[in-house]
């Protein structure tokens, strides 16, 4: 059976649970430098509906979406009364399903501070001792101290982050604004990205953060096309070979976006800054070379550009344009078998086709204008 189709909230959620684990790491060292038996830090993230946990990440690399037994916020006494109160709690008894779960039992909650910031809940902080090692009441007094503090860098972060979505679903809302056609592609791009990477990740090990990275930043590949002047973006027929020279040039001039972007932002280390680059630079390169406007080939080309290709192409073939038909399906999918190793990746295209029923199943939820909305 078809996976269902992933929606943008959930696609943004992943993608804010991924980037979590490594903070939350090195706010256990420091914390652990203070209090030894201090073993795990960990977040629920809120919903937009704060009564809602979306998901549990912690110090130890773990990403895992919460189970609707221990979703409902109203159903943890200890989680609800630190939202509630606004203020750090202790959770010496294990008597929140949310805390129980997330424990596992091989840590001990201790505390929970809520994560907030301009009065938005994000979710709540956890922290987790040795259940072997009891510990003193001034040692908690003082955790209980520090925790807000802590509390607020990771709100902090998240938040960076929940902008950095929200910048991207701006972007995308522009793009449609100024040129439909262009708009919709990058809609139609996001749900053939989810089922081709899905479709890959057991034979290439791809990691649900990254899937969930090229869903969000792969649409915005054409970005570049916002300085194209409309007299060429719009034209409705065939583009003289002077005017196709100038559109292929929102591939230099989206990459110049994306490099001033991450340079004038300091955003060198932000989360899915390096697929942003490699998509917008790179999704035109060919594997034989023959891509424009770098011509760089083989492995050279980011596997996350090699995919946005595929999927970009297949789009291309399907829709209607003023100089072309649409190609069916079926002619299609044949001719991405033709362009599967000299153009395309391999493997990419193998398993777009055997993704073939759930690709079909978005073409046709698009072709009715049933698709999601991006916010």
């Amino acid at each position: 059976m078809d996976a269902p189709l992933v929606g943008d909230a959930q696609i943004a959620d992943t993608f804010l649970a991924n980037t979590l684990p490594g903070r939350l790491a090195e706010l256990q060292r420091q914390l652990a430098a203070i209090q030894p038996d201090i073993v795990r830090v960990g977040v629920f993230l809120a919903d937009a509906d704060p009564s809602r946990l979306t998901y549990w990440a912690d110090s130890e690399h773990r990403v895992l979406p919460c189970p609707n037994g221990v979703a409902n916020l109203a159903d943890n006494p200890v989680l609800s009364r630190c939202v509630t109160l606004d203020s750090a709690q202790t959770a010496f008894i294990r008597i929140d399903p949310a805390l129980e779960w997330a424990a596992d039992g091989h840590t001990c909650p201790l505390l929970a501070a809520p994560l907030r910031r301009d009065q938005r809940l994000h979710g709540l902080l956890i922290i987790e001792s040795d259940p072997a090692v009891p510990l003193p009441a001034s040692q908690i007094c003082q955790l209980l101290a520090w925790a807000p503090m802590a509390a607020s860098l990771v709100a902090q972060s998240i938040e960076s982050v929940r902008t950095l979505i929200g910048t991207t679903r701006f972007a995308l809302d522009f793009t449609l604004t100024r040129d439909r056609e262009t708009g919709e592609h990058q809609l139609r791009l996001r749900d053939y990205i989810l089922a081709l990477a899905a479709e890959l990740s057991s034979a290439h090990g791809l990691k649900d953060a990254f899937i969930a990275e090229l869903a969000l930043f792969g649409p915005l590949h054409d970005i570049g096309k916002v300085g194209i002047p409309d007299a060429i973006l719009l034209k409705p027929g065939r583009f003289e070979a002077h005017e196709w020279e100038l559109m292929k040039e929102h591939v230099t001039l989206g990459h110049s976006m994306v490099a001033r972007l991450i340079h004038d932002f300091r955003l060198h280390n932000a989360p899915g800054m390096r697929t942003l680059h490699d998509v917008v630079a790179w999704h035109h390169e060919r594997l034989d070379g023959s891509g424009y406007p770098y011509g760089i080939r083989g492995d050279a080309i980011p596997l996350s550009a090699r995919i946005v290709s595929t999927v970009d192409v297949f789009d291309a073939l399907t829709c209607q344009r003023p100089y072309k038909r649409p190609w069916s399906l079926s002619e299609a999918f044949a001719h991405l078998r033709t362009l599967a190793g000299p153009k395309l990746d391999r493997d990419c295209v193998d398993a777009f086709c055997h993704a073939r029923s759930r690709i079909e199943a978005i073409w046709q939820r698009h072709a009715a204008g049933t698709a999601p909305a991006t916010g």
